[in-house]
């Protein structure tokens, strides 16, 4: 059965891409998830790349041939949460938010979705092949964004644009090498960060051999210990931690 519009703000997606990561996973282990109200099953899949078929009379920021990416969080209903009411539900403060194919509403790993518009953002074709990357690229944009606005509630604040004149460059470490570490350490490097990765497989490997081609260094954790890493690395002003045990970083 398809999806059909409801609201003339909807719009009807065919889904080009869907990811597989860790979440998904511990959702099919029924480790967590919650299927919507009324359902017995959720449907999984919350990276996502759609292409637009249809739209509701009320639509205009896409148009069928766009391709999209669609959010995955929603905000809370209550009316005192200020950031899912100023459309930041990142930062709900009830945690009543819901979420496609995690917490109470189906995923995208369907032939067809619909959606309001306004969770929908426009990706260019260029990037068809890559575009469904974008929502775990969105950890490492976050947290940029957040490193940004820290540093410039400091007396010493250095902009992390990479037009930023400065004396230096801040230095990152990345734990894990994973995809969201990857993605983690290119955005840091095009943030001008001197960015370094610290995962468990021995150099050389492919994912060694792809952060040297875009000027990260890597460190393996079987040839080099913490302690050693930052002797080696020096000072450390970022930490970004992508290895799912969070305790490595206070290491």
């Amino acid at each position: 059965e398809h999806p059909t519009l409801r609201a003339p703000t909807d719009v009807k997606l065919r889904m080009l891409d869907v990811g597989v990561c860790g979440t998904d996973r511990e959702i099919a282990a029924f480790q967590y998830g919650t299927p919507p109200a009324g359902s017995e099953h959720l449907v999984i899949g919350h990276e996502s790349l759609g292409e637009v078929v249809e739209v509701g009379s009320a639509v205009s920021r896409v148009k069928p041939g766009d391709l999209v990416i669609t959010m995955v969080r929603r905000p809370c209903l209550h009316e005192d949460c200020m950031a899912c009411r100023a459309g930041r539900q990142d930062f709900c403060f009830t945690g009543d938010f819901s979420e496609r194919g995690i917490k109470g509403l189906h995923g995208f790993m369907t032939e067809t979705v619909v959606d309001d518009a306004r969770y929908m953002h426009v990706v260019p074709r260029t990037l068809r092949d890559v575009a469904v990357l974008v929502e775990p690229l969105t950890i490492a944009e976050k947290a940029l964004i957040q490193v940004g606005q820290v540093q410039q509630r400091l007396p010493w604040a250095c902009g992390i644009e990479p037009s930023t004149q400065r004396r230096f460059r801040h230095r990152a470490v990345v734990l894990g090498a994973g995809p969201v570490g990857l993605l983690g350490a290119m955005a840091l490097v095009a943030a001008d960060f001197d960015t370094s990765v610290y995962s468990r497989e021995p150099a050389p490997n492919p994912k060694s051999d792809l952060l040297a081609s875009i000027g990260a260094h890597y460190f393996s954790a079987q040839e080099t210990s913490i302690e050693r890493l930052a002797e080696q690395i020096g000072n450390i002003d970022l930490v970004y931690e992508a290895t799912g045990a969070s305790s490595i970083a206070f290491q």
